[in-house]
């Protein structure tokens, strides 16, 4: 939409208006930051390698254990892929996510993945395990937790192995053992998904992006460009964890500092406070409420917005889409303001949407440089990048501008099952 005279000025005060940012140079600092953060140096990028190798073809009709833990649910089943590489799932279950309803110690938390994966226990001796929290992830392919998010309540667990304490539980209740267990976080599973989607053609490039309640990036990297592993087998790649929600190298607006102050973790996750679902809702609401203290809306729109206390990114793509006076969270809004408020989101959904566009192209560029090949298959996952209103149309369109000058040929795709699919493929390639 074309954003009102008045409401444009207030965005410019601010340095919120899309146009405002170098899209190019932030893409170049971007680049930067994971350059640096495959040195000894670091940056605001971790680049957490997974030493997972590119797998080249999945064994035919064996089976593989695969678990899911993320957000509220712990999947599991089994998977195997046929004579044509497709995949098939088995045994397929979902459960509440140990630690979620009650704290529980380190043996409790164990204790009750193991009543989980009971029906599939001795039906492989190999088991992928896509673990959506905070790991540090080794040489072994295990993963130390380093904390813990969305409210999972196991203390004992953090600075803990995953895969050692699950099998070591396993060899204690002298129960079938896997012989081997492969740890991975959701971004790398999706970008294994999309291999596998693509039957395991790697003349592709390949990216995992999430971009649901949080936000997160993950790609495949030469082992000789991963300066901070030493020793290390240079032939070959692996998949990369950026952890692009820290990214932090680009002017960030006074009203973007005043929101992270109000978050949990000040000083964070600072990309991901700027387009992920967990934060965009009420970074709008911030924004609108400064708007308000600045004259841009009536009194009575003002008093609206200061009685209001939280504003989710559903709401916010209502409003997109049905429009101010038919959205439940503004439906009293005087007229008069309602195209103002609805100029403030619709350019913070919009630089949202750029900033996303960002991350995607800077990884490609990167990946380019690891595997010579102008053809991507960028699996995409989490509920904003398909179901904020528009924003989907909006970031392509930005992805589209940004890798003009690279000629790159690329598909975005929605993989089902992403994180067991690829806790699969991660586990096969052992």
């Amino acid at each position: 939409m074309t954003v009102p005279k008045r409401c444009e000025k207030f965005l410019r005060s601010h340095h919120l208006l899309t146009s405002q940012y170098d899209a190019e140079a932030i893409q170049q600092a971007f680049l930067k930051e994971m350059e640096r953060g495959l040195t000894p140096e670091g940056s605001c990028l971790a680049m957490i390698p997974s030493f997972i190798q590119t797998p080249s073809m999945a064994p035919k009709n064996e089976r593989i254990i695969v678990l899911d833990a993320g957000g509220s649910n712990f999947r599991t089943s089994l998977f195997y892929f046929d004579e044509q590489s497709t995949a098939h799932k088995e045994y397929f279950s979902t459960h509440a996510m140990p630690g979620i309803e009650k704290e529980l110690s380190k043996k409790e938390f164990f204790d009750q993945i193991i009543e989980y994966i009971k029906p599939v226990l001795g039906k492989s001796d190999r088991l992928g395990f896509c673990f959506s929290y905070p790991s540090r992830i080794d040489s072994t392919r295990d993963g130390t937790l380093i904390y813990w998010t969305k409210e999972i309540k196991a203390p004992e667990i953090v600075g803990e192995k995953i895969c050692a304490n699950l099998i070591a539980s396993l060899q204690e209740k002298k129960l079938p053992v896997p012989t081997t267990c492969t740890l991975l976080n959701d971004t790398v599973a999706s970008l294994f998904a999309g291999i596998a989607t693509n039957k395991f053609n790697l003349e592709s490039n390949y990216i995992g992006f999430i971009l649901g309640t949080g936000t997160n990036t993950a790609y495949l990297e030469a082992n000789k460009h991963i300066k901070k592993l030493r020793p290390l087998e240079e032939k070959g790649t692996q998949a990369i964890n950026i952890e692009s929600a820290n990214f932090n190298t680009f002017i960030r607006s006074d009203l973007d500092k005043a929101f992270d102050k109000t978050t949990a973790e000040p000083g964070t996750h600072i990309l991901e406070k700027m387009i992920s679902g967990g934060y965009l809702g009420n970074l709008c609401l911030c924004i609108l409420k400064m708007a308000a203290s600045e004259n841009l809306f009536s009194p009575e729109t003002q008093r609206i917005l200061e009685n209001t206390h939280t504003l989710s990114s559903k709401e916010v793509s209502e409003c997109l889409e049905l429009g101010i006076a038919n959205s439940k969270p503004f439906q009293e809004i005087a007229p008069n303001d309602r195209d103002e408020l609805m100029g403030v989101i619709s350019e913070i959904v919009d630089r949202a949407a750029l900033f996303a566009a960002i991350n995607i192209s800077a990884t490609m560029i990167k990946a380019s440089q690891a595997k010579v090949s102008k053809q991507f298959c960028i699996s995409a996952d989490g509920s904003l990048y398909y179901k904020l209103y528009s924003f989907q149309e909006k970031a392509e369109q930005y992805l589209k501008n940004l890798l003009s000058p690279f000629n790159f040929d690329y598909s975005i795709m929605q993989v089902s099952d992403a994180p067991l699919l690829g806790a699969a493929v991660a586990g096969f390639s052992q």
